[in-house]
């Protein structure tokens, strides 16, 4: 065999450890690196401790004589593990995932993009400054994500952790990261039993999960959104010469008949587009009720100026929160106030909608489905402070057990005859940093011409249907709406929780300044490290596909990118976390 590549030959192999896993894990190895999720391009560049390849999913079409070449490594029982050095010859191959694992297209897609193949499922790399439609790859267009049925968890083996290479000895500092790498693990699997035992979501609702179409933005890391320091809330959002151009946005073409989730390049869901139920057949009745009870809110209501004008408003509208909510230089957590007898009946009255009901019980179960690490941390903290303060009265909801959100804002037409809801491109950012919103929209407005939720911070414009929910982190991702036709109307109903909420029950039920004053030096240290740190450990809060895929929503499997990551650790020789990104 020649070793220089020949003309029209695939990647050059060097240097490539080769482990046998099951065929699962290969599919999740080659997910990882995005765009080449089909495909994968630059194979000798990957760290082999993340390259897993079994040769029963491995397609081989390039150089004669490569085939047996690889059956002779792959089949190699002697070791658990073959590496190919650089002194064998070079060898080109393609390794791609075979048909049997592609979920086969569907006859009408939940969605579809303005790139250059409209059924392409996978954007383009992104930062806070998405590339215009047309650097849409050719390669990642497929309209669906590779996908096989999830294996059993009882069956799914565990990785263990490597010291290294073989014949290499751990020094102090890498024997220090092992133990610390397994008391990670111990307090996650604790972790994932306790969520286990305080969110519950009812069997049915994994089919729905597996069955929503995940979207992946790819280059667009969660873990690089900009919030404060303290990871409490937000920061103020992109400013004006940070955001694309309203030319280089890329339109999300969104039916509202099915759910679809956005991943980053690291598999994390970071946002839902939750449509109906299933099964509701009636939905429409549901947004038209909710539109005749709005109305009627706004009649029964008194607004004046400081409601019809926010900083967030692109149009006058009226705007109302209700709830419990804590910060602004409040000494603990209370009701939000509603000024006047009316206005207070006009809440309470929504409040104890039917409708409503629904419509809340719905979001719950998409935020506790997609994001059920956060809707636990959300339902244990909400809990913590219905105990410690009396009084607090959070919004209405059908579960006897209470929602996910602290607050709930109506936006309706207020001092107007028809509400046109639109919003300036914002941030939330006094809302709780990695936590989600549920905005839903209600109204009779034509979603193909108005209405459309814009995010800046990946250059997503995604068509937005009335009766239809988005659950995304509003603290730390900017946004805005375009506005509707003359004539039509437009609602919204905003679910939130305050940051600040969050960080009183953690400091122990008092604020930062109280909890300052009664630390010592040590104490003082440890809490500006974990002030430094904490973002990157509520991220990890973040739901993977994967896990939803074989029915592990809880994340109660020990997550297997961040077991590798850690291996990654104990070796010097191995590329950055940075370059593995």
């Amino acid at each position: 065999m020649a070793s220089s590549p020949r003309e029209g030959a695939d990647i050059a192999i060097q240097d490539v450890q080769v482990l046998r896993f099951p065929e699962y894990d290969v599919e999740k190895a080659l997910r990882q690196y995005g765009e080449r999720a089909l495909s994968v391009q630059n194979v000798g560049q990957l760290p082999a401790d993340v390259l897993e390849l079994d040769y029963e999913v491995v397609d081989v079409t390039s150089v004669p004589g490569i085939h047996e070449r690889l059956h002779e490594v792959l089949q190699c029982t002697a070791a658990d593990s073959t590496t190919l050095s650089a002194g064998s010859p070079s060898l080109h191959a393609r390794f791609s995932l075979p048909t049997s694992l592609l979920k086969p297209p569907s006859a009408a897609p939940a969605f579809s993009l303005n790139a250059e193949k409209p059924s392409s499922a996978c954007l383009p790399a992104s930062s806070s400054t998405a590339p215009p439609a047309s650097q849409i790859s050719s390669q990642n267009a497929s309209p669906h994500r590779p996908r096989s049925s999830p294996p059993k968890p009882s069956k799914r083996p565990r990785y263990k952790l490597s010291p290294g290479k073989p014949g290499k000895k751990l020094n102090a500092r890498q024997m220090r990261a092992l133990r610390k790498t397994e008391l990670a693990r111990n307090r996650r699997r604790q972790t994932a039993k306790d969520r286990d035992a305080q969110s519950k979501v009812e069997p049915r609702v994994i089919g729905v999960a597996q069955s929503a179409e995940p979207v992946v933005v790819g280059g667009f890391n969660a873990a690089s959104m900009p919030s404060s320091e303290p990871a409490w809330i937000g920061t103020k959002g992109l400013p004006k010469s940070r955001r694309p151009s309203a030319s280089k946005l890329r339109d999300l073409r969104w039916n509202g008949k099915a759910t679809v989730v956005l991943l980053d390049a690291l598999d994390r869901i970071w946002a839902v587009l939750g449509a109906p139920p299933p099964k509701a057949k009636d939905w429409k009745n549901l947004n038209d009720g909710l539109m005749r009870e709005l109305e009627e809110y706004d009649r029964s209501s008194l607004f004046n100026a400081s409601d019809m004008s926010n900083r967030r408003a692109g149009g006058a509208h009226g705007l109302r929160n209700a709830g419990v909510s804590h910060g602004g230089g409040q000494p603990r957590p209370g009701n939000i106030a509603i000024r006047g007898i009316k206005n207070q009946a006009a809440i309470k009255a929504f409040s104890t909608s039917s409708y409503l009901g629904r419509l809340v019980g719905h979001t719950g179960r998409l935020y506790a489905t997609f994001a059920n690490r956060l809707a636990a941390e959300s339902r244990r903290v909400l809990k913590e402070l219905g105990q410690n303060i009396e009084g607090l009265q959070f919004p209405s909801h059908s579960n006897p057990e209470g929602g996910y959100w602290a607050a709930r804002c109506i936006n309706s037409a207020g001092l107007l005859q028809t509400a046109a809801v639109c919003t300036l491109p914002h941030t939330d950012l006094e809302n709780w940093a990695p936590g989600w919103c549920c905005v839903t929209a209600i109204g009779d407005y034509d979603p193909d011409k108005g209405g459309h939720l814009i995010l800046w911070n990946v250059g997503l414009r995604i068509r937005f249907p009335p009766g239809c929910s988005i659950l995304f982190p509003s603290a730390v991702i900017t946004h805005s709406n375009t506005p509707i036709q003359q004539g039509e109307r437009r609602y919204s109903i905003v679910e939130f929780s305050a940051g600040g909420l969050f960080r009183w029950v953690y400091n122990g039920f008092r604020t930062d300044e109280e909890l300052l004053a009664s630390l010592n030096e040590d104490g003082l240290r440890k809490w500006s490290l974990d002030k430094a740190t904490r973002w990157k450990k509520e991220v990890r809060m973040y739901t993977k596909w994967y896990e939803l895929e074989r029915g592990d929503y809880r994340g109660v499997v020990l997550e297997e990118e961040s077991d590798l990551s850690e291996l990654s650790e104990l070796e010097d020789d191995r590329p950055t976390k940075k370059q593995r990104i």
